[in-house]
């Protein structure tokens, strides 16, 4: 693995000596390196895994000239850089670049490091030439119609059809902090918990923990699926899990002359005392449907759900 400061470090010499301004008045924090040259900006990211280049993407959306290097770049990597405009250079091509900076230094040969790369147009151009825009509360879509048709080959055969569905899901969390009191006895109640339940058949999920505010439709053939599940129903279903979940029999003992007595309390928090928070957002998810059977492929995170996530699909 390479030693990123050191990294660093060596790519602003190389760069400072070819004419770039390597400290820009720009703020992007969390980027490890932005540059400068003739107006146009670059931002370089060392990362190791495929979350370091998510990050990443998040950061720079296609506003400016993007670099990520890392030891190795994998094909899921490669790929989802391509879908950004992000390039990528592993340790091998680090080293091919590198010495050929040296030498042309050396040389007195002009040697562009970063090759003149372009500014990325901007985000709002790319969406008004090709997709549409929905204002709706939603996880970003990190995989595409030709990933998610590659996937589903494995599964199904004789595609004859892909769309990309919007599902609803309740995303929510509470935390319950709370004291009761039993004679003498002070119980303490403490609890917190996040999910997402299915809107359309209350399948649970994990947390949505990366919503935006609006999200860029990869394709033509789309739908937003209504909420079944209503906010009062899927806050009665939390608050009863939560109170069932948290209830606790708690066992006192006092003495009366030479007899020792034991009671059984039973203590559990109130609705009241449980701060909850529940909000509607959309999971992004390819359906491929192919002669005989449906897959679907989770759009955020590439991933084959087993679980149906309406119950009117023919499920695989």
């Amino acid at each position: 693995m390479m030693d990123k400061q050191i990294l660093l470090d060596l790519l602003i010499n190389i760069l400072k000596s070819q004419g770039y301004d390597t400290t820009p008045e720009i703020d992007l924090p969390g980027i490890d390196l932005v540059v400068e040259n003739d107006g146009e900006i670059t931002c370089i990211q060392y990362g190791l895994v495929e979350n370091d280049l998510r990050y990443f993407a998040d950061i720079v959306q296609g506003s400016y000239g993007a670099l990520f290097l890392s030891d190795e770049i994998s094909e899921w990597m490669a790929f989802f850089a391509d879908q950004y405009g992000i390039r990528t250079w592993d340790r091998a091509e680090l080293e091919i670049r590198i010495g050929k900076a040296i030498l042309a230094e050396a040389e007195g040969i002009r040697y562009d490091f970063l090759e003149g790369q372009k500014k990325m147009p901007d985000t709002t151009e790319i969406v008004s030439d090709s997709h549409d825009m929905l204002q709706l509360r939603c996880a970003p879509i990190r995989v595409d119609e030709k990933r998610a048709i590659a996937t589903a080959k494995g599964f199904v055969s004789d595609i004859t059809n892909i769309v990309i569905e919007f599902v609803p899901f309740w995303n929510y969390k509470y935390v319950i902090d709370t004291y009761q009191q039993y004679k003498m006895k002070t119980v303490h109640i403490s609890s917190e918990d996040s999910s997402a339940i299915n809107a359309l058949n209350k399948q649970k999920h994990e947390y949505l923990r990366e919503i935006h505010d609006q999200i860029s439709i990869p394709s033509q053939n789309y739908e937003i699926k209504s909420a079944v599940l209503t906010k009062d129903e899927v806050e009665n279903e939390i608050l009863s899990d939560a109170i069932a979940s948290n209830t606790k029999t708690i066992a006192f003992t006092s003495t009366s002359g030479d007899a020792i007595i034991t009671e059984h309390k039973t203590v559990k928090p109130r609705s009241k005392d449980i701060n909850l928070d529940v909000e509607l957002v959309y999971l992004p998810v390819w359906e491929v449907k192919g002669a005989n059977h449906s897959i679907m492929i989770d759009a955020y995170t590439g991933s084959v759900m087993t679980e149906p996530v309406d119950d009117d699909v023919e499920f695989l």
